[in-house]
């Protein structure tokens, strides 16, 4: 198992928070640079960090620490999947709203530390939008909450948020508490088809302007190179769901579109997981794996210029995010994508070992918010041990 191509000397996996903490403790005490791993399905992603003794991982941390589904809440260990975590869930017909590519091996603490989102973000927000509360154990082992365990808590530092997206430089994400919600009662899904990445925008546009609430709106780039199939999921009480299908029938009649009624993708017994195997492919499994993001408008526009062309890729358009899986590449075309979106970012997830010494992986860092990174950094982590390099700006 590697961290973004380092192989650590030692793979341990402590049992129980009290064990993962004197774990963590000691790395610390005696200055081994270590880094935290769940189910390794993000380890690729971020800069080699400078050194890695130990990698740590939640995996043997995986229990529910308590669920009222009355109170439409749960609290996980991290190491729990989330195909694990939605089984229990189903059981009170409720759902985590978190999807991701491979909720079988995806854990808790990994969805939160690189802020996994599908097309779903669109209905329930990302994961910060659900999180409650957040147990850590900070790089000198020390235990610290944030947060609580209902949905209204707004004592104290929020904690919660800041570990979203840390990729594990801030300390060890435990064990969480979140906001879960009542699975519908139907789903459908409305399928343009070959239309252009402008008529996608469009599509969007109009979604919004007739008030209808779709839970994701997902643009699925052809094979053929030539145009999208944009997917309109709904989910509700089974009355809405039709009225909006109709309605977004009624708009493809409109713009002169191709379109029909699809089954819904979601698979319940895997965290309400709403990706088919279009994202997935898009997502997963090639040598080179990108994430782009822009204003919705300004990542129109770089997608009209066909830039993932012959690529697998998709796009949120309401959203602002594409996903894209390339065989082969080079620097120089990625330079070129930067240039190109402007105030947007794009991120390198996955990259042949070979690359990393030529490919810079996020990109130019944002300077406004970089310096208060680097002094959280510090405070959490003043020796440097925890991940050091793998984020932003070398974090």
């Amino acid at each position: 198992m590697t961290v973004a191509g380092l192989e650590p000397a030692a793979v341990v996996a402590p049992v129980g928070v009290d064990e993962f903490a004197a774990c963590v403790a000691e790395l610390y005490a005696r200055d081994r640079p270590f880094a935290f791993a769940g189910g390794g399905t993000e380890l690729e992603l971020g800069n080699a960090p400078r050194a890695l003794d130990t990698l740590v991982q939640t995996t043997a941390c995986a229990n529910v620490i308590d669920y009222a589904p009355q109170d439409q809440t749960i609290t996980l260990e991290a190491g729990m999947t989330l195909a694990a975590a939605g089984s229990v869930l189903a059981r009170e017909r409720q759902f985590l709203a978190i999807d991701a590519p491979d909720p079988g091996r995806m854990t808790i603490g990994g969805a939160i530390a690189t802020n996994v989102y599908g097309g779903r973000r669109l209905r329930y927000g990302s994961i910060k939008d659900s999180i409650v509360g957040v147990e850590i154990v900070r790089p000198d082992g020390t235990r610290a909450r944030g947060g609580g365990r209902v949905v209204k808590n707004v004592a104290g530092f929020d904690m919660p948020k800041l570990m979203v997206g840390s990729l594990g430089t801030l300390g060890a994400i435990v064990n969480a508490t979140f906001r879960v919600y009542p699975i519908a009662e139907a789903q459908a899904a409305v399928v343009f088809h070959g239309v252009s990445s402008d008529a996608v925008m469009r599509i969007g546009q109009e979604l919004i302007s007739a008030a209808l609430v779709p839970a994701a709106v997902v643009a699925y780039g052809l094979a053929s190179g030539d145009g999208y199939d944009c997917r309109v999921s709904f989910e509700g009480f089974a009355r809405g769901v039709n009225e909006q299908v109709a309605e977004a029938l009624q708009i493809a009649g409109g713009l002169g579109v191709d379109a029909d009624v699809a089954a819904p993708v979601e698979d319940w017994t895997r965290a309400g997981a709403v990706l088919d195997e279009r994202e997935r492919t898009a997502r997963c499994g090639s040598a080179w794996h990108f994430t782009v993001r822009a204003q919705p408008t300004a990542l129109a526009r770089f997608v009209a210029q066909q830039p993932f062309a012959g690529l697998q890729h998709i796009f949120y358009p309401l959203l602002g995010t594409a996903f894209v899986g390339a065989d082969t590449f080079d620097a120089v075309t990625l330079a070129g994508w930067r240039s190109r979106i402007g105030a947007g970012s794009i991120i390198v997830n996955v990259m042949p070992a070979a690359a990393r010494t030529s490919v810079e992986t996020w990109g130019p860092p944002p300077a406004a918010s970089l310096a208060i990174m680097r002094r959280l950094k510090a405070n959490f982590d003043p020796k440097g041990l925890c991940n050091a390099g793998r984020f932003v700006g070398g974090l």
